[in-house]
């Protein structure tokens, strides 16, 4: 239970750096309204609304891994779907099979 708990509190705390990572990133294209992570199942996903999009889209990284190499962790998508098919495939094409380095202030918590 406890375990369980500490799980949920982790999760919460990244996804919120998560969050505020991301709009600070991407704010020219839109907001992370919120976001969702699951470190068990390494899954991950958020509701973002794109500039001059009516209603929000939906991300779901289905799943994801952490690597760890030379003291740095790196981020890796492996599947990604979206509730736009448009977004899915530039996504897709985008991310998958690439790395992203992860800020040693949000690596600590992994």
């Amino acid at each position: 239970m406890l375990g369980r708990m500490a799980k949920s509190v982790k999760d919460g705390a990244l996804a919120v750096g998560l969050r505020a990572y991301v709009n600070d990133k991407l704010k020219e294209y839109g907001e992370v309204l919120d976001c969702q992570i699951d470190t068990s199942k390494n899954t991950l996903s958020l509701r973002a609304q794109l500039r001059g999009d009516p209603q929000p889209v939906s991300a779901t990284i289905k799943r994801y891994e952490l690597e760890r190499e030379d003291g740095e962790v790196y981020f890796s998508i492996k599947a990604v779907e979206t509730s736009r098919e448009w977004v899915t495939l530039l996504l897709n094409k985008l991310l998958i099979g690439r790395r992203f380095k992860i800020p040693s202030k949000v690596a600590g918590l992994l």
